[in-house]
């Protein structure tokens, strides 16, 4: 196999605050309908009164922010990207290995997305837009200095089609 020109990695600190805020917020709202829920069924006496209710509230919104982070963490740390002479490669390798490719000659259009969150971590998505309908958009996600790896992309595809043209 031949060795990538780029090899790329997401970054995660700027992926993972906003997902824990983002899951937090979406927990609390679970456990106050949970929470108000066990209180109309105690006031209806079909629950009894538990003592540790705060606690077990506390525990199940913790729960539920923190499972999606443990899922993401897992595939933030086994996802790659790699440039190659010809083509880029998206990776994902855990207990299966799922590999995207793109050829460059498909790309024909890269933008950035970068939020205010994405611009305080110098960060954000590059997405690969491709020609054909049967070779999916490639997006690259919580990149470091986007801007700066968008211009090493243009130049590399610049490099593949100034080899195809001599």
């Amino acid at each position: 196999m031949n060795k990538p020109l780029l090899s790329l990695k997401p970054s995660f600190f700027n992926a993972l605050i906003p997902m824990f805020v983002k899951n937090l917020i979406y927990s609390g709202i679970i456990t106050v309908v949970l929470y108000g829920l066990s209180f109309v069924l105690e006031f209806l006496n079909i629950l009894n009164p538990i003592s540790n209710k705060i606690f077990l509230a506390i525990v199940i919104l913790v729960a539920l922010a923190v499972l999606p982070l443990i899922i993401s963490v897992i595939i933030l740390a086994n996802s790659n990207y790699y440039f190659y002479k010809t083509h880029v490669e998206s990776e994902f390798e855990f207990f299966i290995i799922k590999k995207h490719s793109t050829p460059y000659n498909q790309i024909t259009n890269i933008s950035t997305d970068i939020s205010i969150w994405d611009r305080i971590c110098r960060a954000g998505d590059i997405t690969l837009y491709t020609a054909e309908d049967n070779v999916k958009n490639l997006t690259l996600k919580y990149i470091e200095n986007p801007q700066k790896i968008e211009q090493e992309i243009y130049s590399i595809m610049k490099s593949n089609s100034n080899q195809k043209t001599k």
